[in-house]
């Protein structure tokens, strides 16, 4: 009885086995994958160690600075030009003052000589030109004060007040142009300097040095350039502009005394013949 439960238990075993072994075996946990280094897998065991690239610089940032910034990497240069400049800006104010027609040749000052010489009033024309200060009025006392004398001699002396006259508003003038002519040499002076300096630098940086260093120091350079331009042609165009100004006022004037000569001296029919 014992025997024949054994080979029971056996045959039972053997067919069951076949069953068990076609069951899948459970999957093992997904993992993280692990992370592999080229170098790890790559390199060969005596390459030496990667060294890492730093990231490219940034560009630097331009900081654009006023005129006072640019003044003070010009450098001595750079002031001397400041300083002529505001040397230049006294003469132009002074121009802009009393290069005026009311200080030359005046409006109807004419007329009103001429309506006091026919009244004889000869002592208020002799004061007109303290009365009322120009060239102008200046010529009509001279012309009122030796109006006894030959006309060609007092055409003579009036005409040599009024050359003086104009050319000491053109004198006044003349600092104007000097300054726009002298401007921008400076500037070519200024840049010359900056240039050795900015090569001694490179020289004892050796090679090119810093490029960076280079760009600056020749954009300093270029700044007494710049200013000596940016100063010179106001001023030139100052200069031009007063010179005829000039010469505007001096064909006005030139035709009043010329009036007034011919009404005095060669009208013989007005009272001013009569008065002599």
């Amino acid at each position: 009885m014992q025997s024949k439960l054994i080979a029971t238990c056996l045959a039972l075993a053997l067919c069951l086995q076949p069953t068990l072994a076609q069951e899948p075996t459970p999957a093992p946990p997904a993992s993280a994958p692990t992370a592999v280094t080229p170098a790890a897998t790559d390199a060969p065991p005596d390459a030496p160690p990667a060294v890492a690239t730093p990231p490219a610089p940034a560009a630097p940032e331009v900081v654009s600075g006023g005129w006072l910034e640019m003044i003070k990497k010009g450098g001595t240069v750079g002031y001397v030009q400041l300083g002529l400049s505001i040397f230049g800006m006294m003469f132009a104010i002074e121009r802009f003052l009393h290069l005026r027609r009311k200080y030359i040749t005046p409006v109807g000052l004419t007329k009103k000589a001429i309506k006091l010489w026919n009244e004889g009033k000869f002592s208020e024309l002799e004061a007109i030109g303290e009365r009322e200060p120009s060239t102008l009025g200046r010529v009509i006392s001279f012309i009122v004060r030796h109006r006894e004398e030959p006309m060609a001699e007092v055409s003579i002396m009036a005409g040599d007040i009024v050359s003086q006259e104009l050319k000491l508003h053109g004198q006044r003038a003349y600092p104007l142009g000097v300054i726009a002519t002298i401007e921008p040499l400076l500037g070519l002076l200024g840049m010359i300097v900056g240039m050795i300096h900015t090569f001694e630098i490179v020289a004892v940086a050796g090679a090119l040095g810093d490029p960076s260093q280079l760009a600056t120091g020749i954009s300093e350079a270029l700044v007494t350039t710049g200013l000596g331009l940016a100063i010179a042609i106001p001023f030139l165009i100052m200069h031009h502009f007063f010179k005829n100004r000039i010469g505007f006022f001096s064909a006005a004037l030139e035709k009043d005394v010329t009036n007034l000569l011919s009404e005095w001296f060669f009208n013989k029919s007005k009272g001013g013949t009569d008065a002599r």
